[in-house]
């Protein structure tokens, strides 16, 4: 019996996605052109004034040419007192597909003032 090596088509390195990525922006990050980007762990931070108020977010992308916006749960983290704001946070395990040269967005919504929104992916390159 001769023995085979077998390496998954989508990796460069055994054991390794195609090509590793993680990125942060505010409020979204752009899909390299030519590249689908996987997304494995999402993390998202928002803030909200005055304390106290609700907020929601969402986390936007494009796949197979769809708009696709998502619910993100978050969780009260902290209020900063220099600027009266209520800081929320989420940390997410998904599987998410987003297009060559689009982008993943974080937006939110809040009967409030909402501030700086942060999203941060990471995944690998297809």
């Amino acid at each position: 019996m001769t023995k085979v090596n077998v390496v998954n088509a989508v990796t460069t390195i055994p054991g390794l996605p195609g090509s590793p990525f993680g990125e942060t922006g505010s409020p979204q990050i752009a899909v390299p052109a030519g590249r689908h980007l996987i997304v494995e762990t999402l993390s998202v931070q928002v803030d909200v004034s005055p304390s106290g108020s609700k907020i929601e977010a969402f986390v936007n992308y494009t796949c197979a040419g769809k708009s696709v916006t998502l619910f993100v749960p978050v969780t009260y983290a902290y209020t900063d007192l220099g600027t009266g704001f209520d800081f929320y946070v989420a940390l997410q395990a998904v599987r998410l597909y987003a297009d060559p040269g689009t982008s993943v967005a974080v937006t939110a919504f809040s009967p409030g003032q909402t501030g700086t929104l942060f999203v941060t992916v990471s995944g690998y390159l297809i």
